[in-house]
């Protein structure tokens, strides 16, 4: 492992390196266009081979030694005859033709593309100074005009069909597709203004009528296209940033990865973060609830919180026990942790001036459903069960709300299915049925205003108070149980 030391003057070098060298180059020449599809520009039948030149010209920007992006302009005549002892098949939506030694197809392409720079050489030999391999990796756009003949034996061409001029298409537009790429480019370094290169590239054309043929045998349609030409570094500077720095005794290009994470440090806008910390993309650590507190730091890393409660959403700790409210379950009370915050192991039961439990977070309900999230959110009704079960004598009421987004009728409906949901519960879980009432009041007696997004939240809930023969002797016991979700 590289000690810290080490590692900032890596990163200081790649930084010096690019403020001391040219990024920017541009570039043109000739191109070779060869096509595989139906028909091809290589190895055909009677009419030989199709030699298709063009040009290019693309302007690359790099973002240090290794990666950088293209941009390319392409133009090129593009033609092809019939395989040489080619099998005799159709050539589809046309009525009579099959592809013969006497077919071929000519015309010309323009488009451009966006490519992915990644120098090989600087991965592998980061001091080369005069000969360089890249790999480029990119998407394309291109319109063409390719026609289908047939050669008659009296030596003129029959056209067959040109989809340059296409009805369908009232002739307006020429034909035209995407296309995918992958090419390696080879650099030799003339001097310090001037690059070599050549450039051998496949494409991959995403329509099947390039060659001006349609069949069912060459779906998949391909053509490759050699590139020379001539690159100018722009710049002052007296090296490119590709090449090895001698001349300004600048270090050799280094990839670090500081926290190891799989983000090299130039691409990484958080590169410090604890070694085993998912990250995004771009090296960040990730926050599932989009909240500003990463996974790693959240206590409650799949509901959006407060970054000053550890990416929870509720704060606070009433009876200042050092237990937060959202944890505690007797929050009015001052307890031990090992008590869940309650004084000792008794505190369920109830008793005057004690507020047994709040969960004001923790049941959940599916959107626009009655029904309760499954796993850990029912374990919260099991404790609220566990009361019941403790207070025999004791009788409660299960009341449903609602916020205020709908219409009166479908809250009332929607929260008193809510409320018997919970009731069910609990019943299944071994409390006597005629111990438990649930009703349903809609978006009456809200907690919190109905004006923010987090209002609403806490204004879908579920209340449970007792209502038996101690009411008039002890303190309401409240459990909030909010659902924290959309309708």
């Amino acid at each position: 492992m590289l000690g810290q030391t080490n590692v900032d003057e890596i990163i200081k070098n790649n930084k010096d390196e690019l403020k001391d060298s040219n990024s920017w180059a541009v570039s043109a020449g000739f191109s070779n266009f060869i096509m595989h599809g139906d028909l091809r520009s290589i190895g055909t039948g009677n009419l030989g081979n199709f030699w298709n030149f063009g040009a290019y010209a693309y302007v690359d920007k790099m973002f240090n030694p290794v990666l950088g992006v293209e941009l390319k302009l392409n133009y090129s005549k593009i033609s092809g005859g019939a395989q040489y002892f080619s099998d005799v098949y159709d050539i589809l939506y046309l009525n009579t033709t099959k592809i013969t030694n006497d077919l071929f197809f000519k015309g010309t392409a323009i488009g451009g593309e966006l490519n992915l720079i990644l120098s090989f050489s600087n991965l592998y030999i980061p001091n080369a100074d005069k000969w360089h391999i890249t790999g480029y990796w990119g998407a394309g756009y291109h319109q063409y005009d390719s026609a289908l003949y047939e050669k008659l034996p009296n030596g003129s061409n029959n056209l067959i069909i040109d989809f340059g001029k296409n009805p369908s298409r009232n002739s307006v537009n020429e034909a035209s597709s995407i296309y995918l790429t992958a090419q390696l480019g080879l650099k030799y370094r003339l001097n310090k203004v001037i690059d070599l290169e050549f450039r051998p590239s496949w494409y991959f054309n995403h329509e099947d009528h390039l060659d001006a043929a349609i069949s069912n045998k060459q779906d998949w349609e391909t053509f490759f296209v050699n590139h020379f030409g001539v690159v100018v570094k722009l710049g002052k500077k007296k090296v490119y940033t590709i090449w090895a720095n001698e001349e300004n005794n600048i270090e050799p290009f280094k990839i670090v990865d500081t926290d190891d994470d799989g983000v090299i440090d130039e691409l990484d806008k958080d590169p410090n973060t604890p070694v085993g910390v998912q990250v995004y993309g771009n090296g960040t650590p990730i926050d599932s609830d989009a909240d500003g507190v990463p996974d790693y730091l959240d206590k409650c890393k799949f509901e959006k919180g407060r970054i000053d409660n550890d990416g929870c959403p509720f704060i606070g700790d009433k009876d200042r026990d050092g237990i937060p409210d959202r944890d505690d379950k007797c929050p009015e009370v001052k307890g031990l942790e090992k008590y869940e915050g309650c004084p000792d192991e008794n505190s369920l039961r109830v008793t005057e001036l004690v507020t047994v439990m709040s969960y004001s977070k923790n049941i959940y309900f599916d959107t626009d459903s009655n029904s309760i999230r499954s796993g850990f959110y029912y374990t919260m009704l099991d404790d609220v069960a566990e009361i019941m079960l403790k207070n025999k004598d004791v009788t409660f009421s299960v009341s449903g709300y609602t916020d205020n987004i709908g219409t009166d009728d479908y809250n009332f409906k929607l929260s008193d299915r809510r409320a018997n949901e919970a009731r069910k519960y609990l019943i299944e879980r071994g409390v006597e049925s005629d111990r438990i009432t649930a009703n349903g009041y809609g978006e009456v007696n809200p907690s919190y205003t109905n004006d923010t997004p987090q209002g609403r939240q806490l204004n879908r809930r579920v209340e449970i108070k007792s209502v038996g023969p101690y009411q008039s002797k002890t303190k309401v016991i409240e459990v909030k149980i909010d659902k924290n979700k959309e309708k």
